[in-house]
């Protein structure tokens, strides 16, 4: 499995950190030409929820950027922000997702900033959760 590392931090931490495995079931409606293999795996081995009590929420699939920010949605204001799909947000207000019209690049959507989109400085998903996780270990 790709994330034992992660799911034995999350064994020993198990009040810090709330997650749960989707379902094959509940897999397949998340899987869209394009999407990150290592994203796909991560929500089948280690799932969804809350990592180090409201540290950052993964959600349970991706979601579209008006979703989370509807009252600050604006596509003629910033009209790449459609090609954007969510996975979690810092439980600050920020989203972190991938921009699909390059390459599934990893960005974060800066809610006190105009809806600013910020490129992140991980390369693959695997390699964000991995640097996340590491800081609780």
């Amino acid at each position: 499995m790709r994330y034992n590392n992660i799911l034995e931090s999350i064994r020993k931490n198990p009040s810090k950190h709330n997650l749960e495995a989707l379902s094959e079931t509940e897999l397949k409606k998340e899987i869209v030409e394009g999407i990150p293999k290592d994203y796909i795996d991560f929500l089948r081995e280690v799932g969804y929820g809350t990592v180090n009590d409201t540290y950052f929420s993964f959600y349970s699939g991706l979601v579209e950027v008006d979703e989370i920010f509807d009252d600050l949605y604006d596509t003629e204001f910033r009209p790449e922000l459609k090609e954007i799909l969510l996975f979690g947000d810092n439980c600050s207000g920020d989203g972190v997702g991938f921009l699909t019209t390059a390459n599934w690049s990893i960005v974060e959507i800066w809610h006190d900033d105009d809806l600013s989109i910020n490129p992140r400085d991980e390369k693959t998903f695997e390699e964000f959760v991995v640097n996340m996780f590491e800081k609780f270990t």
